[in-house]
């Protein structure tokens, strides 16, 4: 039986017996199988008691010599333990005798050990499914465990980088990332890919010429990534720097920004894509190699745009009117935090190259330029900014104006919101009874 049939009668069951036990049936989610990309196993999912509990059949593989894909059969329970990615993911739990049963023999003394091991030589387990490489690295990261020097080595060989470049989808790496860095320690899980040389494996670089390339391959991985442990770490446990420690609000904007910290190294090196014209290389590579979504891949490319220009802020906020800070942070959008918190991390990684020390003095008086930008921003309440309504609508200006409708309207609705964001308990009133003065365009 497969899991998917096996499901489909525990939900007939619990139809048929919700009065007795008040379980609803939740809709189950079929997974096909897709050998070419290492997927051998049909899956099914669903929801019982708020969890999501996945059901697959017990199986075992052979391998004919003219392919690699391998034939999927029912299998006993230690067949089915000996595929599994690790030891301590092969154990077994008997409903009837109510006992863990551990057929490879090591899944339990791993567990107490806090090791992972592969249940067959690992080569074999990651020529499989390359994609185990990404699992071990999760649950290592996560769980705090170690992973089996045996295994470690066997995930630097070039033969299982190149099938896990090749032979795996990108929406499979995408998913175990992600899960990486929505996790406990995403910090250990970069660290992990960077020490283990898979960064090449996981982002897709994107076609450079050999100059470029150059510039690609001689980069300094950690400095980005350590810099994000210690913003989102020791630096928190610092006074004085509340703004600044607020930039990222939510679990997704940590997520973004680890992202954005693993392509550092490229922050300046672009390509030509052929919808966006002028790139980063670290944005696109992340974009091809974990098939982002749009708005995440929107998101990066924002930070990267937004890096010189909030740089350049930075440095004299106090010179800027309201009007002038307020019509920036509308040009940056409803994640304007964020993309000065990137600023930020590019100054920090910048200063590791001149020799500041993470966490010095040098690296709080960066920090401190930022704090007393976004105090201004926030004394003069334009947090929120991206957000603001117009006072006036095209059509009110167009008639207040006598004027007929023309491409004149957009650039006059800049100068209403300009002259609101000067005078900002003004009301529409004041617009109307201000608008010859406020408006300043050739009418066409």
């Amino acid at each position: 039986m497969t899991g998917f049939e096996f499901a489909s009668h525990l939900n007939e069951f619990l139809t048929n017996n919700i009065e007795k036990y008040n379980i609803p049936a939740k809709s189950i989610h079929k997974i096909e199988s897709n050998p070419e990309k290492s997927k051998h196993l049909e899956t099914a999912t669903t929801k019982i008691l708020g969890l999501d509990i996945d059901f697959v059949n017990l199986r075992s593989e052979s391998y004919s010599e003219d392919s690699r894909i391998p034939k999927m059969e029912f299998g006993t329970p230690q067949e089915d333990a000996l595929r599994r990615d690790a030891c301590v993911n092969a154990l077994f739990y008997n409903l009837m005798t109510q006992q863990v049963e551990d057929f490879t023999e090591r899944g339990l003394s791993d567990l107490q050990n806090r090791i992972l091991r592969t249940p067959l030589p690992p080569l074999q387990t990651f020529k499989d499914d390359p994609l185990r490489v990404l699992r071990l690295i999760r649950f290592a990261s996560r769980l705090s465990f170690t992973i089996d020097p045996k295994a470690a080595e066997a995930m630097q060989h070039p033969k299982i980088k190149f099938a896990l470049k090749q032979k795996i989808s990108r929406e499979r790496v995408g998913v175990e990332v992600e899960k990486m860095l929505y996790g406990a320690r995403p910090f250990e899980a970069l660290d992990l890919i960077e020490k283990l040389g898979l960064g090449d494996a996981i982002l897709e670089i994107p076609n450079l010429n050999e100059e470029k390339l150059e510039e690609v391959r001689n980069v300094d991985l950690r400095r980005g990534i350590e810099t994000v442990k210690w913003l989102f770490g020791e630096f928190r446990t610092k006074e004085g720097y509340e703004a600044t420690r607020g930039l990222a609000g939510s679990e997704r904007d940590e997520y973004i920004l680890w992202i954005f910290a693993a392509t550092m190294p490229w922050i300046r090196v672009f390509t030509q894509d052929k919808k966006r014209g002028k790139v980063n290389v670290g944005v696109v590579a992340a974009r091809d190699g974990l098939k982002l979504s749009n708005k995440d891949f929107e998101s990066l490319l924002k930070m990267a745009y937004a890096l010189n220009g909030v740089k350049y802020t930075i440095r004299n906020p106090s010179g800027l009117t309201r009007s002038v800070l307020g019509k920036y942070l509308r040009t940056m959008g409803s994640e304007w935090r964020i993309q000065v918190l990137a600023s930020l991390l590019a100054e920090l990684v910048e200063a590791r190259s001149q020799g500041v020390e993470l966490g010095s003095r040098g690296d709080l008086e960066i920090i401190s330029g930022y704090e007393s930008f976004l105090k201004r921003v926030y004394d003069e309440d334009l947090g929120e900014v991206w957000d603001l309504k117009y006072l006036l609508t095209g059509n009110e200006v167009k008639d207040a104006l006598g004027q007929k409708p023309g491409k004149w309207m957009k650039s006059a609705l800049e100068q209403v919101m300009e002259w609101q964001l000067d005078n900002p308990t003004a009301t529409k009133e004041d617009a109307l009874e201000n608008i010859k003065t406020i408006v300043d365009v050739q009418f066409n």
